[in-house]
């Protein structure tokens, strides 16, 4: 989704003309180099993350699980290491040739990169002039909080998140291509593994087989990915379903555990909500778009541990949003107060429930900070931010759907 510039309605249609070379030598170069700005940006803006001389908190469960393979045994003879058994295994050859630290200095340096990328996509989605969309992506990559949790806690997830976004926009034009991409991301973390079933099943309205394709392709490398290591493969599940952290996020677990005393294992969550998923895309023939917003919501849901992190993926559909109620008060302000009062109480909803989604570890914390409050108080703590994304999602669903209309 390229920053360029949009054509101004004539009134009359002329016969096309060949544009200058020079002309199409700038629109080439200044997406590049817009770009290349913001990469400059982010690295500039993360220098401390990359400079870093010791493991950032998930860092160090990634490199201690890469020195237990190293050393011999299995990566989830730590706990906290809920990756791949391939990712785990991958680093550790790379940290046989070059050494641990420089492999946990790359993973920094393409987790810098990730951010400029996300913020880069998730401007793009706005609908806008480029000189809008570019300060979009530099205020996404300084104030968006998941990107920000992200680097903070030295996660990995800007790199499979922003590989994600990458499928979301290039699987109908490379399917193969967003497939291997996809694939990739599962094997380094399994975040975004219903969107294969969410896009293999959906309705489009512009049919075609690759959404067929780049799950299938992507299916192919994850499975090859934890049958090279099938001594490994019942570890990792059952890491996944022994960890309790779930109670402790912002996930579909708490809630129920909370206020009717279940708490579903991960199978349980991922099962069902990739049968809502699916179920909600066939009913009726969908754009591209709102196929990646679902596809989205169902990966995010899916997770028995939703992090601040973990939300990087809704960070497009967000500018949408705001983006279009700042339309809507600048567009309400030539007219009546009525329509004034109305549009700024929509922007001042939009960024509230922003807030409230972004401040989800406080939410789900709240017995933490008081810790006489009942069981079921706690529930319906955890309740708010998830009622604030499928809130979010709604809306911004929406917007795409009246965006589409207009056109």
């Amino acid at each position: 989704m390229s920053l360029t510039l949009s054509k101004q309605a004539t009134g009359e249609i002329d016969e096309p003309q060949a544009a200058p070379a020079g002309d199409l030598t700038a629109s080439r170069w200044q997406p590049a180099a817009a770009f290349a700005a913001l990469l400059l940006l982010a690295f500039a803006y993360h220098a401390s993350y990359l400079t870093a001389r010791w493991w950032i908190s998930d860092e160090s469960g990634y490199m201690v699980a890469v020195q237990m393979v190293r050393d011999g045994r299995s990566p989830y003879d730590h706990p906290p290491y809920l990756g791949t058994p391939a990712f785990a295994c991958a680093c550790a050859w790379a940290a046989g040739w070059i050494g641990l630290h420089p492999v946990a200095f790359t993973i920094r340096v393409l987790n810098v990169v990730a951010t400029a990328v996300v913020a880069w996509i998730a401007s793009g989605w706005v609908r806008s002039t480029p000189h809008i969309r570019i300060a979009t992506a530099v205020l996404v990559l300084f104030v968006a909080s998941p990107l920000l949790d992200a680097l903070g806690a030295g996660n990995i997830s800007p790199i499979v998140n922003a590989l994600t976004l990458i499928v979301l926009l290039s699987w109908r034009r490379h399917p193969v291509a967003a497939g291997l991409a996809l694939g990739l991301g599962l094997v380094i973390k399994p975040y975004a593994l219903l969107l294969m079933p969410v896009l293999f099943a959906a309705r489009l309205e512009r049919t075609t087989r690759a959404h067929l394709i780049a799950p299938l392709t992507a299916g192919a490398v994850f499975l090859a990915a934890l049958l090279a290591y099938p001594s490994e493969l019942w570890r990792m599940l059952a890491q996944h379903e022994s960890f309790d952290l779930g109670l402790r996020s912002m996930s579909l677990q708490r809630p129920l555990y909370c206020l009717l005393g279940w708490a579903p294992t991960t199978t349980t969550i991922l099962v069902a909500v990739t049968l809502v998923a699916v179920i909600h895309v066939r009913l009726r023939p969908r754009s591209d778009e709102e196929v990646a917003h679902l596809a989205v919501l169902a990966c995010i849901l899916g997770l028995t541990r939703i992090w601040l992190h973990t939300l990087t993926p809704a960070l497009p559909l967000i500018c949408v949003l705001l983006a279009d109620r700042t339309r809507g008060l600048v567009a309400a302000w030539q007219g009546p107060a009525g329509n004034r009062k109305r549009a700024l109480m929509d922007l001042f909803g939009s960024v509230a429930l922003v807030v409230i989604l972004f401040n989800c570890d406080t939410w789900v914390c709240m017995t933490i900070l008081y810790s006489d409050l009942p069981r079921w108080a706690d529930g319906l703590f955890a309740l708010v931010p998830l009622a604030a994304l499928l809130t979010l999602f709604r809306l911004g669903l929406t917007c795409e759907k009246s965006k589409r209309t207009a056109a």
